[in-house]
Protein backbone atom coordinates (compact mmCIF):
# COMPACT_ATOMS: atom_id res chain seq x y z
CA UNK A 1 0.00 0.00 0.00
CA UNK A 2 1.75 3.12 -0.92
CA UNK A 3 1.75 5.88 1.15
CA UNK A 4 -1.19 8.57 0.44
CA UNK A 5 -3.49 5.16 0.30
CA UNK A 6 -2.35 4.85 3.98
CA UNK A 7 -3.46 7.70 4.98
CA UNK A 8 -6.65 7.71 3.25
CA UNK A 9 -6.84 4.54 5.32
CA UNK A 10 -6.22 6.06 8.72
CA UNK A 11 -8.36 9.20 7.64
CA UNK A 12 -11.45 6.32 6.81
CA UNK A 13 -11.14 4.42 10.51
CA UNK A 14 -10.77 7.91 12.46
CA UNK A 15 -14.04 8.89 11.02
CA UNK A 16 -15.93 5.52 11.48
CA UNK A 17 -14.93 5.51 14.67
CA UNK A 18 -16.25 8.78 15.38
CA UNK A 19 -19.23 7.98 13.40
CA UNK A 20 -20.11 4.31 15.23
CA UNK A 21 -22.57 2.66 12.92
CA UNK A 22 -25.00 5.55 12.59
CA UNK A 23 -23.47 6.27 9.29
CA UNK A 24 -21.31 3.97 6.40
CA UNK A 25 -18.31 5.85 5.24
CA UNK A 26 -16.20 4.64 2.11
CA UNK A 27 -12.42 5.76 0.90
CA UNK A 28 -14.24 7.34 -2.23
CA UNK A 29 -16.03 9.52 0.18
CA UNK A 30 -12.32 11.26 0.65
CA UNK A 31 -11.60 14.12 -1.19
CA UNK A 32 -8.52 15.89 -2.33
CA UNK A 33 -9.38 20.03 -1.41
CA UNK A 34 -8.91 22.38 -3.96
CA UNK A 35 -6.00 24.04 -2.13
CA UNK A 36 -3.74 22.71 -0.44
CA UNK A 37 -3.86 25.06 2.32
CA UNK A 38 -7.22 24.30 3.60
CA UNK A 39 -5.44 20.34 4.23
CA UNK A 40 -4.96 17.03 1.99
CA UNK A 41 -8.14 15.39 2.39
CA UNK A 42 -11.71 16.22 3.12
CA UNK A 43 -15.02 14.40 3.80
CA UNK A 44 -18.16 16.03 3.11
CA UNK A 45 -20.80 16.22 5.77
CA UNK A 46 -23.66 16.39 3.28
CA UNK A 47 -25.21 12.92 3.15
CA UNK A 48 -24.28 12.80 7.13
CA UNK A 49 -26.44 15.64 7.66
CA UNK A 50 -29.41 14.93 5.37
CA UNK A 51 -29.52 12.09 6.87
CA UNK A 52 -30.44 13.49 10.15
CA UNK A 53 -31.96 16.13 9.24
CA UNK A 54 -28.76 19.07 10.60
CA UNK A 55 -26.49 21.45 9.29
CA UNK A 56 -23.56 19.97 7.53
CA UNK A 57 -20.99 22.66 9.36
CA UNK A 58 -22.25 21.75 12.81
CA UNK A 59 -21.65 18.06 11.76
CA UNK A 60 -18.18 18.79 10.34
CA UNK A 61 -17.48 20.84 13.71
CA UNK A 62 -18.20 18.05 15.87
CA UNK A 63 -16.20 15.42 14.34
CA UNK A 64 -13.32 17.50 13.88
CA UNK A 65 -13.02 17.34 17.48
CA UNK A 66 -13.71 14.02 18.24
CA UNK A 67 -10.63 12.79 15.78
CA UNK A 68 -7.24 12.98 16.70
CA UNK A 69 -4.11 12.80 14.94
CA UNK A 70 -2.50 9.36 13.67
CA UNK A 71 1.09 8.84 12.16
CA UNK A 72 0.61 10.09 8.87
CA UNK A 73 -2.37 13.00 10.24
CA UNK A 74 -1.42 16.24 11.82
CA UNK A 75 -4.43 17.94 12.08
CA UNK A 76 -8.10 17.46 11.86
CA UNK A 77 -10.37 20.67 11.21
CA UNK A 78 -13.50 21.63 10.33
CA UNK A 79 -14.68 24.11 7.27
CA UNK A 80 -17.70 24.89 7.06
CA UNK A 81 -19.30 21.38 6.11
CA UNK A 82 -15.97 19.57 5.60
CA UNK A 83 -14.02 18.04 8.31
CA UNK A 84 -10.12 18.32 6.80
CA UNK A 85 -7.58 16.42 6.90
CA UNK A 86 -3.22 17.58 7.49
CA UNK A 87 -0.55 15.21 6.95
CA UNK A 88 2.05 15.05 8.84
CA UNK A 89 4.84 16.43 6.30
CA UNK A 90 7.80 14.90 8.15
CA UNK A 91 6.44 11.30 8.04
CA UNK A 92 4.44 12.27 4.81
CA UNK A 93 7.32 12.97 3.32
CA UNK A 94 9.85 10.86 4.73
CA UNK A 95 7.64 7.71 3.78
CA UNK A 96 6.70 8.86 0.05
CA UNK A 97 10.73 9.11 -0.46
CA UNK A 98 10.62 5.46 0.79
CA UNK A 99 7.88 4.42 -1.11
CA UNK A 100 9.92 5.78 -4.13
CA UNK A 101 13.36 4.76 -2.98
CA UNK A 102 12.22 0.99 -2.24
CA UNK A 103 9.62 0.49 -5.73
CA UNK A 104 12.07 2.35 -7.84
CA UNK A 105 10.78 1.54 -11.67
CA UNK A 106 7.57 0.07 -10.02
CA UNK A 107 6.82 2.95 -8.27
CA UNK A 108 3.21 3.26 -9.43
CA UNK A 109 2.35 -0.18 -10.02
CA UNK A 110 -0.89 -1.47 -8.69
CA UNK A 111 -2.72 -4.81 -7.88
CA UNK A 112 -6.16 -3.96 -9.90
CA UNK A 113 -6.25 -5.88 -12.28
CA UNK A 114 -4.51 -9.35 -10.35
CA UNK A 115 -6.13 -12.50 -11.58
CA UNK A 116 -7.76 -10.51 -15.06
CA UNK A 117 -6.73 -11.13 -18.57
CA UNK A 118 -7.12 -8.64 -21.37
CA UNK A 119 -6.18 -8.57 -25.21
CA UNK A 120 -5.38 -4.84 -26.19
CA UNK A 121 -5.90 -4.76 -30.30
CA UNK A 122 -4.16 -1.88 -30.89
CA UNK A 123 -2.12 -0.87 -34.03
CA UNK A 124 -3.89 -1.75 -37.34
CA UNK A 125 -2.29 -0.32 -40.54
CA UNK A 126 -3.12 -1.76 -43.88
CA UNK A 127 -0.56 -3.30 -46.16
CA UNK A 128 -0.22 -1.56 -49.51
CA UNK A 129 -0.48 1.75 -47.96
CA UNK A 130 1.97 4.14 -46.06
CA UNK A 131 2.42 4.15 -42.49
CA UNK A 132 1.73 7.79 -41.87
CA UNK A 133 1.36 10.31 -38.99
CA UNK A 134 -2.26 9.06 -38.27
CA UNK A 135 -1.07 5.82 -37.74
CA UNK A 136 1.36 6.81 -34.98
CA UNK A 137 -1.23 8.15 -32.68
CA UNK A 138 -3.07 4.34 -32.76
CA UNK A 139 -0.10 2.73 -32.18
CA UNK A 140 1.17 5.15 -29.42
CA UNK A 141 -2.31 5.26 -28.14
CA UNK A 142 -2.39 1.52 -28.11
CA UNK A 143 1.03 0.85 -26.14
CA UNK A 144 0.53 3.13 -23.61
CA UNK A 145 -2.67 1.40 -23.28
CA UNK A 146 -1.35 -2.01 -23.24
CA UNK A 147 1.35 -0.34 -20.60
CA UNK A 148 -1.08 0.93 -18.38
CA UNK A 149 -2.94 -1.78 -18.20
CA UNK A 150 0.49 -4.01 -17.13
CA UNK A 151 1.00 -1.65 -14.71
CA UNK A 152 -2.14 -2.05 -12.78
CA UNK A 153 -1.70 -5.60 -12.92
CA UNK A 154 -3.68 -7.10 -15.38
CA UNK A 155 -2.37 -10.03 -17.56
CA UNK A 156 -2.12 -8.05 -20.66
CA UNK A 157 -2.01 -9.47 -24.30
CA UNK A 158 -0.92 -6.52 -27.05
CA UNK A 159 -1.94 -7.75 -30.49
CA UNK A 160 -1.43 -5.79 -33.50
CA UNK A 161 -4.28 -6.60 -36.72
CA UNK A 162 -2.81 -5.84 -39.61
CA UNK A 163 -5.08 -5.22 -42.92
CA UNK A 164 -3.53 -7.60 -45.69
CA UNK A 165 -6.25 -8.28 -47.58
CA UNK A 166 -9.69 -6.22 -48.91
CA UNK A 167 -10.40 -3.86 -52.01
CA UNK A 168 -7.55 -1.41 -50.80
CA UNK A 169 -4.96 -4.27 -51.23
CA UNK A 170 -6.34 -5.25 -54.55
CA UNK A 171 -6.71 -1.55 -56.00
CA UNK A 172 -2.80 -1.50 -54.66
CA UNK A 173 -1.88 -4.30 -56.87
CA UNK A 174 -4.03 -3.31 -59.87
CA UNK A 175 -2.45 -0.03 -59.61
CA UNK A 176 1.10 -1.60 -59.05
CA UNK A 177 0.65 -3.60 -61.72
CA UNK A 178 -0.34 -0.92 -64.48
CA UNK A 179 2.19 2.12 -63.32
CA UNK A 180 4.76 0.24 -62.33
CA UNK A 181 5.07 -2.90 -64.46
CA UNK A 182 7.78 -5.18 -64.20
CA UNK A 183 10.10 -1.98 -63.00
CA UNK A 184 13.02 -3.27 -60.04
CA UNK A 185 11.92 -1.20 -57.19
CA UNK A 186 14.48 -0.32 -55.18
CA UNK A 187 14.40 -1.70 -51.47
CA UNK A 188 13.94 1.52 -49.56
CA UNK A 189 11.68 2.57 -51.83
CA UNK A 190 9.17 -0.31 -51.76
CA UNK A 191 6.52 0.93 -49.05
CA UNK A 192 6.39 4.20 -50.74
CA UNK A 193 5.77 2.74 -54.11
CA UNK A 194 3.03 0.89 -52.74
CA UNK A 195 1.36 3.85 -51.65
CA UNK A 196 1.97 5.69 -54.84
CA UNK A 197 0.37 2.77 -56.36
CA UNK A 198 -3.29 2.71 -54.31
CA UNK A 199 -3.39 6.80 -54.92
CA UNK A 200 -2.43 6.76 -58.11
CA UNK A 201 -5.21 3.76 -58.60
CA UNK A 202 -7.71 5.57 -56.84
CA UNK A 203 -7.10 8.98 -59.09
CA UNK A 204 -7.55 6.96 -62.21
CA UNK A 205 -10.75 5.61 -61.07
CA UNK A 206 -12.10 8.97 -60.41
CA UNK A 207 -11.49 9.26 -63.82
CA UNK A 208 -12.58 5.79 -65.30
CA UNK A 209 -15.15 4.65 -63.01
CA UNK A 210 -15.02 1.28 -65.09
CA UNK A 211 -12.02 0.35 -63.27
CA UNK A 212 -13.72 -0.13 -60.11
CA UNK A 213 -14.95 -3.07 -61.65
CA UNK A 214 -11.84 -4.77 -62.50
CA UNK A 215 -10.17 -4.02 -58.69
CA UNK A 216 -12.93 -5.91 -57.49
CA UNK A 217 -11.75 -8.56 -60.20
CA UNK A 218 -8.89 -8.60 -58.23
CA UNK A 219 -10.41 -8.66 -54.79
CA UNK A 220 -11.79 -12.09 -56.04
CA UNK A 221 -8.78 -13.24 -57.92
CA UNK A 222 -7.06 -12.72 -54.69
CA UNK A 223 -9.27 -14.55 -52.35
CA UNK A 224 -9.30 -17.46 -54.34
CA UNK A 225 -5.49 -16.93 -54.54
CA UNK A 226 -5.37 -17.04 -58.53
CA UNK A 227 -1.94 -16.28 -60.28
CA UNK A 228 -0.45 -14.45 -60.91
CA UNK A 229 -2.07 -12.03 -58.65
CA UNK A 230 -1.30 -14.24 -55.48
CA UNK A 231 1.90 -14.39 -55.99
CA UNK A 232 2.55 -10.61 -56.37
CA UNK A 233 0.20 -10.28 -53.28
CA UNK A 234 2.41 -12.42 -51.14
CA UNK A 235 5.47 -10.64 -52.21
CA UNK A 236 4.82 -6.81 -51.88
CA UNK A 237 2.64 -7.42 -48.49
CA UNK A 238 5.99 -8.33 -47.03
CA UNK A 239 7.45 -4.90 -48.75
CA UNK A 240 4.68 -3.38 -46.50
CA UNK A 241 5.49 -5.46 -42.98
CA UNK A 242 8.76 -5.30 -43.34
CA UNK A 243 8.65 -1.79 -43.56
CA UNK A 244 5.84 -1.96 -40.33
CA UNK A 245 8.08 -3.75 -38.01
CA UNK A 246 11.18 -1.51 -38.78
CA UNK A 247 8.45 1.36 -37.42
CA UNK A 248 7.04 -0.13 -34.31
CA UNK A 249 10.40 -0.88 -33.71
CA UNK A 250 11.54 2.87 -33.35
CA UNK A 251 8.04 3.77 -32.09
CA UNK A 252 8.52 1.08 -29.15
CA UNK A 253 5.48 -0.25 -30.39
CA UNK A 254 5.62 -4.07 -29.06
CA UNK A 255 2.82 -6.59 -30.24
CA UNK A 256 2.69 -9.92 -28.67
CA UNK A 257 1.03 -11.23 -31.35
CA UNK A 258 0.04 -10.17 -35.40
CA UNK A 259 -3.16 -11.11 -36.57
CA UNK A 260 -3.84 -10.69 -40.43
CA UNK A 261 -6.77 -10.24 -42.17
CA UNK A 262 -5.81 -13.13 -44.24
CA UNK A 263 -5.80 -15.30 -41.50
CA UNK A 264 -9.22 -15.12 -40.69
CA UNK A 265 -11.11 -14.06 -44.22
CA UNK A 266 -11.99 -17.92 -45.30
CA UNK A 267 -13.34 -18.79 -41.06
CA UNK A 268 -14.87 -15.53 -41.15
CA UNK A 269 -17.09 -16.44 -43.94
CA UNK A 270 -17.60 -20.10 -42.49
CA UNK A 271 -19.10 -18.30 -39.63
CA UNK A 272 -21.18 -15.92 -41.70
CA UNK A 273 -22.63 -18.90 -43.32
CA UNK A 274 -23.04 -20.19 -39.82
CA UNK A 275 -25.36 -17.43 -38.68
CA UNK A 276 -27.37 -18.04 -41.79
CA UNK A 277 -28.14 -21.34 -40.47
CA UNK A 278 -28.51 -19.52 -36.66
CA UNK A 279 -31.17 -17.30 -38.15
CA UNK A 280 -28.83 -14.69 -36.64
CA UNK A 281 -28.14 -13.11 -40.27
CA UNK A 282 -30.16 -13.10 -43.23
CA UNK A 283 -30.05 -12.50 -47.14
CA UNK A 284 -31.24 -9.06 -48.39
CA UNK A 285 -30.37 -8.63 -51.78
CA UNK A 286 -28.14 -10.60 -52.53
CA UNK A 287 -26.07 -9.53 -49.79
CA UNK A 288 -25.57 -10.91 -45.94
CA UNK A 289 -26.71 -8.69 -43.59
CA UNK A 290 -28.00 -8.50 -39.66
CA UNK A 291 -30.51 -6.42 -38.95
CA UNK A 292 -29.97 -4.37 -35.82
CA UNK A 293 -32.65 -1.76 -36.21
CA UNK A 294 -34.28 -2.66 -32.69
CA UNK A 295 -31.40 -1.40 -31.29
CA UNK A 296 -31.71 1.75 -33.51
CA UNK A 297 -28.11 0.47 -35.40
CA UNK A 298 -28.99 -0.06 -38.64
CA UNK A 299 -27.77 -2.93 -40.95
CA UNK A 300 -25.06 -4.56 -40.19
CA UNK A 301 -23.21 -6.23 -43.51
CA UNK A 302 -21.51 -8.97 -43.00
CA UNK A 303 -20.57 -10.25 -46.56
CA UNK A 304 -20.67 -8.42 -50.10
CA UNK A 305 -23.40 -9.80 -52.86
CA UNK A 306 -20.77 -11.60 -54.71
CA UNK A 307 -19.37 -13.36 -52.23
CA UNK A 308 -16.23 -11.31 -51.07
CA UNK A 309 -15.36 -10.51 -47.25
CA UNK A 310 -15.87 -6.96 -45.34
CA UNK A 311 -14.34 -5.65 -42.86
CA UNK A 312 -16.67 -7.29 -40.90
CA UNK A 313 -16.67 -10.92 -41.98
CA UNK A 314 -13.35 -10.88 -40.53
CA UNK A 315 -13.74 -8.96 -37.75
CA UNK A 316 -15.86 -11.38 -36.39
CA UNK A 317 -14.02 -14.41 -36.69
CA UNK A 318 -10.85 -12.63 -35.08
CA UNK A 319 -13.06 -12.40 -31.91
CA UNK A 320 -13.43 -15.73 -31.93
CA UNK A 321 -10.11 -16.45 -32.85
CA UNK A 322 -8.53 -14.08 -30.09
CA UNK A 323 -10.79 -15.67 -27.26
CA UNK A 324 -9.63 -19.49 -28.72
CA UNK A 325 -5.87 -18.25 -28.22
CA UNK A 326 -5.80 -16.31 -25.18
CA UNK A 327 -9.08 -16.47 -23.06
CA UNK A 328 -9.39 -13.24 -22.25
CA UNK A 329 -11.77 -11.64 -19.70
CA UNK A 330 -12.20 -8.54 -21.74
CA UNK A 331 -10.96 -7.72 -25.73
CA UNK A 332 -10.35 -4.20 -25.77
CA UNK A 333 -10.01 -2.34 -29.10
CA UNK A 334 -8.34 0.67 -30.06
CA UNK A 335 -9.74 2.53 -33.06
CA UNK A 336 -10.71 5.33 -34.36
CA UNK A 337 -14.24 7.11 -33.57
CA UNK A 338 -15.36 7.11 -37.36
CA UNK A 339 -15.02 3.69 -36.59
CA UNK A 340 -18.16 4.31 -33.68
CA UNK A 341 -21.37 2.97 -34.99
CA UNK A 342 -19.53 0.24 -37.04
CA UNK A 343 -18.34 -0.80 -33.44
CA UNK A 344 -21.52 -1.23 -31.84
CA UNK A 345 -22.90 -3.02 -34.96
CA UNK A 346 -20.12 -5.50 -34.46
CA UNK A 347 -20.39 -5.81 -30.26
CA UNK A 348 -23.97 -6.49 -30.91
CA UNK A 349 -23.62 -8.92 -33.46
CA UNK A 350 -21.50 -10.89 -31.06
CA UNK A 351 -23.68 -10.74 -28.16
CA UNK A 352 -26.19 -12.41 -30.63
CA UNK A 353 -24.05 -15.19 -31.49
CA UNK A 354 -23.78 -15.51 -27.56
CA UNK A 355 -19.80 -14.34 -27.41
CA UNK A 356 -18.95 -14.00 -23.48
CA UNK A 357 -16.44 -11.97 -23.33
CA UNK A 358 -16.70 -8.42 -22.31
CA UNK A 359 -16.09 -6.13 -25.63
CA UNK A 360 -14.64 -2.19 -24.93
CA UNK A 361 -14.08 -0.06 -28.14
CA UNK A 362 -11.38 3.01 -27.11
CA UNK A 363 -11.95 5.42 -29.41
CA UNK A 364 -9.79 8.40 -30.85
CA UNK A 365 -9.60 11.22 -32.91
CA UNK A 366 -7.85 11.85 -36.16
CA UNK A 367 -4.81 13.66 -36.43
CA UNK A 368 -4.86 16.67 -38.84
CA UNK A 369 -2.28 19.09 -39.61
CA UNK A 370 -2.28 23.00 -39.57
CA UNK A 371 -3.29 22.96 -43.00
CA UNK A 372 -6.12 20.38 -42.92
CA UNK A 373 -6.91 16.66 -42.84
CA UNK A 374 -4.57 13.54 -44.98
CA UNK A 375 -5.99 10.80 -46.89
CA UNK A 376 -4.58 8.52 -48.38
CA UNK A 377 -6.86 8.32 -51.49
CA UNK A 378 -5.84 11.97 -52.35
CA UNK A 379 -2.10 11.03 -51.74
CA UNK A 380 -1.70 13.98 -49.22
CA UNK A 381 -0.67 12.10 -45.98
CA UNK A 382 2.88 12.92 -43.71
CA UNK A 383 5.04 9.67 -44.33
CA UNK A 384 5.78 8.87 -40.96
CA UNK A 385 9.83 8.12 -42.23
CA UNK A 386 9.16 12.19 -43.50
CA UNK A 387 8.19 13.32 -40.01
CA UNK A 388 10.21 11.54 -37.93
CA UNK A 389 13.48 13.13 -40.56
CA UNK A 390 12.21 16.30 -40.33
CA UNK A 391 11.90 16.23 -36.27
CA UNK A 392 15.60 14.15 -35.88
CA UNK A 393 17.24 16.89 -38.10
CA UNK A 394 15.70 20.17 -36.47
CA UNK A 395 16.67 18.53 -32.75
CA UNK A 396 20.20 17.51 -34.50
CA UNK A 397 21.55 20.86 -35.68
CA UNK A 398 20.12 22.56 -32.25
CA UNK A 399 22.05 19.97 -30.25
CA UNK A 400 25.14 20.45 -32.21
CA UNK A 401 24.21 24.10 -31.76
CA UNK A 402 24.87 23.50 -27.65
CA UNK A 403 27.05 20.78 -27.30
CA UNK A 404 29.64 21.49 -30.22
CA UNK A 405 32.01 18.82 -28.69
CA UNK A 406 29.93 16.00 -29.06
CA UNK A 407 30.44 13.51 -30.76
CA UNK A 408 28.52 12.20 -34.25
CA UNK A 409 27.03 9.09 -32.50
CA UNK A 410 26.16 11.00 -29.26
CA UNK A 411 24.53 13.87 -31.09
CA UNK A 412 22.25 11.57 -33.15
CA UNK A 413 21.18 9.33 -30.20
CA UNK A 414 20.40 12.10 -28.00
CA UNK A 415 18.35 14.28 -31.14
CA UNK A 416 16.55 10.82 -32.10
CA UNK A 417 15.58 10.48 -28.16
CA UNK A 418 14.31 13.95 -28.58
CA UNK A 419 12.67 14.15 -31.57
CA UNK A 420 10.57 10.95 -30.65
CA UNK A 421 9.97 11.88 -27.33
CA UNK A 422 8.26 15.27 -28.79
CA UNK A 423 6.41 13.35 -31.34
CA UNK A 424 4.86 10.77 -28.66
CA UNK A 425 4.29 13.51 -25.60
CA UNK A 426 1.83 15.51 -28.40
CA UNK A 427 0.23 12.50 -29.44
CA UNK A 428 -0.63 11.35 -26.12
CA UNK A 429 -0.87 14.36 -23.83
CA UNK A 430 -4.72 15.28 -24.84
CA UNK A 431 -7.73 13.11 -24.19
CA UNK A 432 -7.86 10.74 -26.72
CA UNK A 433 -11.40 12.05 -28.06
CA UNK A 434 -9.69 15.18 -28.83
CA UNK A 435 -8.51 15.75 -32.23
CA UNK A 436 -4.67 16.61 -32.29
CA UNK A 437 -3.35 19.15 -34.75
CA UNK A 438 0.45 18.57 -35.17
CA UNK A 439 2.37 21.04 -34.54
CA UNK A 440 6.29 20.46 -35.62
CA UNK A 441 7.83 23.07 -33.35
CA UNK A 442 5.30 22.81 -30.40
CA UNK A 443 5.86 19.27 -30.21
CA UNK A 444 10.06 20.01 -30.19
CA UNK A 445 10.03 22.85 -27.53
CA UNK A 446 11.88 22.93 -24.19
CA UNK A 447 9.15 24.73 -22.78
CA UNK A 448 5.39 24.14 -22.05
CA UNK A 449 3.59 21.14 -22.42
CA UNK A 450 5.94 18.84 -24.07
CA UNK A 451 7.86 15.84 -24.00
CA UNK A 452 11.32 17.53 -24.43
CA UNK A 453 10.66 19.54 -21.34
CA UNK A 454 10.10 16.89 -19.24
CA UNK A 455 12.84 15.21 -20.61
CA UNK A 456 14.90 18.55 -19.80
CA UNK A 457 13.29 18.30 -16.39
CA UNK A 458 15.03 14.39 -15.48
CA UNK A 459 18.44 15.89 -17.38
CA UNK A 460 18.82 19.04 -15.25
CA UNK A 461 18.09 16.58 -12.09
CA UNK A 462 20.81 14.62 -13.62
CA UNK A 463 23.27 17.42 -13.73
CA UNK A 464 22.76 17.90 -10.13
CA UNK A 465 23.17 14.43 -8.93
CA UNK A 466 26.52 14.78 -11.16
CA UNK A 467 27.73 17.26 -8.91
CA UNK A 468 26.74 16.64 -5.39
CA UNK A 469 29.31 15.61 -3.26
CA UNK A 470 27.24 13.46 -0.93
CA UNK A 471 24.78 10.75 -0.96
CA UNK A 472 20.90 11.57 -0.41
CA UNK A 473 18.91 10.74 2.99
CA UNK A 474 15.55 10.12 3.34
CA UNK A 475 14.82 12.46 6.30
CA UNK A 476 11.48 14.10 5.98
CA UNK A 477 11.62 16.63 8.81
CA UNK A 478 14.32 18.60 6.79
CA UNK A 479 11.90 19.16 4.14
CA UNK A 480 10.17 22.19 5.13
CA UNK A 481 9.34 24.50 1.72
CA UNK A 482 6.15 25.25 -0.03
CA UNK A 483 7.30 23.88 -3.59
CA UNK A 484 8.81 20.82 -1.34
CA UNK A 485 5.55 19.91 -0.06
CA UNK A 486 3.74 20.00 -3.17
CA UNK A 487 6.24 17.84 -5.18
CA UNK A 488 5.95 15.49 -2.82
CA UNK A 489 2.01 15.77 -2.67
CA UNK A 490 2.51 15.06 -6.20
CA UNK A 491 4.98 12.45 -6.16
CA UNK A 492 2.26 10.53 -3.14
CA UNK A 493 -0.32 11.08 -6.07
CA UNK A 494 1.32 9.04 -8.85
CA UNK A 495 0.03 5.50 -7.93
CA UNK A 496 -3.44 6.87 -7.63
CA UNK A 497 -3.24 8.45 -11.20
CA UNK A 498 -1.74 5.54 -12.45
CA UNK A 499 -4.87 3.13 -11.55
CA UNK A 500 -7.80 6.12 -12.84
CA UNK A 501 -5.25 6.04 -16.14
CA UNK A 502 -5.41 2.16 -16.19
CA UNK A 503 -9.55 2.43 -15.60
CA UNK A 504 -10.58 5.33 -17.80
CA UNK A 505 -7.88 4.38 -20.45
CA UNK A 506 -6.68 7.97 -20.84
CA UNK A 507 -2.72 8.01 -21.13
CA UNK A 508 -3.27 11.76 -20.95
CA UNK A 509 -3.54 12.06 -17.44
CA UNK A 510 -0.13 10.60 -17.18
CA UNK A 511 0.77 13.27 -19.07
CA UNK A 512 -0.38 15.97 -17.57
CA UNK A 513 0.62 14.86 -14.56
CA UNK A 514 4.09 14.44 -15.24
CA UNK A 515 4.28 17.94 -16.74
CA UNK A 516 2.72 19.30 -13.68
CA UNK A 517 5.67 17.46 -11.64
CA UNK A 518 8.58 19.07 -13.76
CA UNK A 519 6.68 22.72 -13.86
CA UNK A 520 7.18 22.59 -9.82
CA UNK A 521 10.72 21.16 -10.24
CA UNK A 522 11.39 24.52 -12.07
CA UNK A 523 9.88 26.55 -9.87
CA UNK A 524 12.19 25.16 -7.07
CA UNK A 525 14.80 24.73 -9.41
CA UNK A 526 14.90 28.83 -9.93
CA UNK A 527 14.02 28.84 -6.33
CA UNK A 528 16.04 27.20 -4.15
CA UNK A 529 20.10 26.67 -4.76
CA UNK A 530 19.96 22.87 -3.77
CA UNK A 531 24.27 22.20 -3.68
CA UNK A 532 24.84 25.50 -2.12
CA UNK A 533 22.49 24.76 1.33
CA UNK A 534 25.40 25.00 3.92
CA UNK A 535 22.86 22.90 6.27
CA UNK A 536 24.09 19.42 4.75
CA UNK A 537 21.27 17.17 6.21
CA UNK A 538 19.06 19.20 4.38
CA UNK A 539 20.62 19.16 1.32
CA UNK A 540 20.67 15.69 1.20
CA UNK A 541 16.83 15.18 2.02
CA UNK A 542 16.47 17.81 -1.32
CA UNK A 543 18.72 15.23 -3.03
CA UNK A 544 16.16 12.37 -2.04
CA UNK A 545 13.71 14.86 -3.27
CA UNK A 546 14.79 15.16 -6.22
CA UNK A 547 16.16 11.60 -7.29
CA UNK A 548 12.25 10.71 -6.63
CA UNK A 549 11.09 13.41 -8.82
CA UNK A 550 13.35 12.20 -11.43
CA UNK A 551 12.06 8.58 -10.67
CA UNK A 552 8.56 9.66 -11.20
CA UNK A 553 8.79 11.56 -13.85
CA UNK A 554 11.12 8.44 -15.67
CA UNK A 555 8.23 5.69 -14.59
CA UNK A 556 5.65 7.83 -16.01
CA UNK A 557 7.20 8.59 -19.47
CA UNK A 558 8.43 4.70 -19.79
CA UNK A 559 4.08 4.59 -19.55
CA UNK A 560 3.88 6.94 -22.54
CA UNK A 561 6.51 4.98 -24.44
CA UNK A 562 9.73 8.10 -23.80
CA UNK A 563 13.03 7.54 -23.83
CA UNK A 564 15.06 9.32 -21.25
CA UNK A 565 17.95 10.99 -22.17
CA UNK A 566 21.29 11.89 -19.48
CA UNK A 567 21.70 15.52 -20.58
CA UNK A 568 20.38 17.72 -23.12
Amino acid sequence: MYTKDTAKKEALTALKKALGKAFSVSVDMLVTPPNLAMGDLAFGCFALAKGAGRNPAEIATELAAKIGPTPLIAKITSAGPYVNFTFNDAAFASAVLTDVSTKKKRYGFGVTGKGKKVLVEYAQPNTHKEFHIGHIRSSLYGQSVVNLVRANGYETIAASYIGDIGAHVAKAIWGFKKFFGDATIAKADRARTLGEAYTQATQYADEHPEVKEEFADVQRKLEAEEEPWFSLWRETREWSLESFRAIFKELGVVPDVWYYESDVEQPGKELVKKMLTDGIAKKSQGATIVDLEDEKLGVFLALKTDGSSLYATKDLALAYRKEKDYAPDRQIFVIDVRQSLYMKQLFATLKRMQFQPELVHLGFEVVTLPDGAMSSRKGNIVRYEDLRDTLVEKITEETKTRHADWKPKKVAQNATAIAMAGMKFMMLRQDPATQITFDMDEALSVDGFTGPYVLYTVARINSIEAKADMPPLLLGDKLTHPIERAMLRKIADYPGDVAKAGQSFNVALIAQEAFALAKLFAEYYHEVRILEDEDRQRKAARLALLYAVRQTLTNGCCLLGLEMVKEM
